[in-house]
């Protein structure tokens, strides 16, 4: 109601998802009201637009209040070396960039490191190995997802033209690596049950390919992938 009362978007144009985050970059409305920005000059923060200008503008007011650096890293992907100490990794665990060098820690892509605490983002506690400065900690506090916050900043890695991770993710929770989940879909999109792409990733599609193909065959529907399921199917 006071952003309503304030002026700043019309009733029906306020619009946000249900759990009540809004505009381009998702604020919540208490954030919206201590961060929001007029950057155009309109008079009005309207991170609604199709102008996405107030919304990035308040996003970058958000992180800068909350801690943002300028000119540090949101963090790296590191190499480490055999036999790293894994009682090292882990958020909190801080040491210099001096320090870590000292270790046998490497940038991936060959850049200078910076100070942070190294963690294991493969889901099975291994690579790759991301350095966190405490900008990624300021990304947390607009959403406290640790995978968000790798994504955010790989992301704008790229944008500013850095390469891809080269490490390769290890398996997840089911044993299954991305190559795995990629050749189940392969298997059962050639078996005739579409599962929306081959990119690895199982979403609602893949499930209910899974689900059709465990009917189809007699097996208990549950929508799950597994090393069992892709077995089956070569």
């Amino acid at each position: 109601l006071k952003i309503l009362q304030a002026g700043d978007v019309a009733p029906g144009a306020m619009t946000g998802s249900w759990a009540g985050a809004m505009g381009h970059t998702q604020f919540i409305p208490t954030s919206y009201l201590a961060y929001a920005v007029d950057f155009t000059g309109d008079g009005r923060r309207d991170i609604w637009s199709e102008d996405p200008t107030d919304a990035l503008a308040s996003t970058a007011a958000y992180l800068a209040k909350s801690g943002w650096t300028t000119g540090l890293p949101w963090g790296m992907e590191v190499a480490v070396p055999a036999g790293f100490n894994a009682g090292l990794l882990g958020r909190g665990k801080g040491k210099s960039a001096a320090e870590w060098q000292g270790l046998g820690v490497r940038a991936a892509d060959g850049r200078g490191l910076a100070g942070g605490s190294i963690i294991a983002g493969g889901n099975g506690g291994g690579a790759p190995y991301f350095l966190l400065t405490q900008n990624f900690a300021t990304i947390l506090r607009y959403n406290n997802a640790q995978n968000y916050a790798i994504g955010v900043g790989h992301l704008s890695d790229r944008l500013l033209g850095r390469g891809a991770v080269q490490a390769s993710f290890g398996p997840d929770s089911s044993g299954m690596t991305k190559a795995d989940r990629q050749e189940l879909q392969q298997r059962l999109t050639a078996a005739g049950f579409d599962t929306g792409g081959t990119d690895g990733v199982m979403g609602a599609k893949t499930k209910a390919a899974i689900g059709a193909y465990q009917a189809s065959v007699g097996l208990p529907v549950t929508g799950e992938a597994s090393l069992e399921l892709l077995r089956r199917l070569r």
